[in-house]
């Protein structure tokens, strides 16, 4: 079996959620690939501002630059001082696997090294980019694990969206990718219980908890997939939070970190 996984480059819980699934299946990893936003980081972080607001999006930011700073130190010892790698491509190497960073995954260059690893999966772990068909078309399996039981809460920020409409539970899906975002069949869902106390950095290290062994459970039973619908509407599609969403959120007791 070999697999190509696509993700992004996020510093604080990507790597909680990768370790399990590299340590696994390393020897089946052709290469991680980094593909982050196509947007500019400007309008990125004016986007997140927008959702966390002043006061949570400082304290974000700190824990980012925290991440990204241990992840200048060598990979083994991120681990040993912290017990944990702070970044992603510091993960695969030390376990042995490639890191291409790909700024656009419909580029031609990347595409033609693609069709030669010619996987048998295509594995996407909260990607910065919509994958093209030219992408998804090659492997056997496109297979995406998203953060929410689908069809609930496609698209973004979906450790906000349970808190925000006060649901008891939250989970993870592996579903087949299609061109529209997370309305693929599903092959497995797995689910966590929700605490009262729970904020949105909770709910992201749950996501991250159930969503690393749920990845290495699949590339274990390889090829043996079974799906079943993911009926999903225009309803079930959320994106950041707005002003108005975020202070809502807030009124309702809810916090970001």
């Amino acid at each position: 079996m070999r697999v190509v996984l696509f993700t992004s480059a996020e510093p604080l819980y990507l790597p909680r959620y990768l370790r399990p699934v590299v340590r696994s299946h390393a020897d089946s990893i052709a290469a991680v690939v980094v593909a982050p936003p196509r947007k500019p980081r400007r309008e990125q972080v004016r986007d997140y501002l927008r959702a966390l607001g002043p006061g949570a999006f400082p304290r974000m930011g700190l824990r980012f630059a925290r991440g990204a700073a241990l992840d200048a130190l060598p990979p083994g010892l991120q681990r040993v001082a912290t017990g944990r790698y702070h970044g992603v491509a510091s993960l695969a190497r030390d376990h042995g696997v490639p890191v291409r960073r790909v700024p656009d995954t419909a580029d031609g260059e990347f595409l033609d090294w693609y069709r030669r690893v010619d996987p048998d999966v295509a594995l996407s772990i909260i990607c910065g980019q919509r994958l093209p068909p030219a992408v998804l078309d090659v492997p056997d399996y496109a297979v995406n694990v998203h953060g929410s039981l689908l069809p609930k809460y496609r698209g973004r920020a979906t450790a906000f969206w349970p808190l925000y409409y006060g649901d008891d539970e939250s989970g993870v899906t592996a579903h087949l990718m299609t061109e529209e975002f997370d309305a693929g069949p599903i092959i497995e869902q797995r689910s966590f219980p929700i605490d009262p106390d729970d904020s949105m950095h909770d709910l992201s290290l749950k996501i991250a908890e159930t969503g690393g062994p749920l990845a290495v459970d699949l590339l274990d039973r390889y090829p043996a997939f079974e799906t079943r619908p993911n009926p999903t509407g225009p309803e079930d599609y959320h994106t950041l939070p707005t002003p108005a969403e975020r202070r809502e959120f807030r009124r309702r007791g809810n916090a970001f970190l």
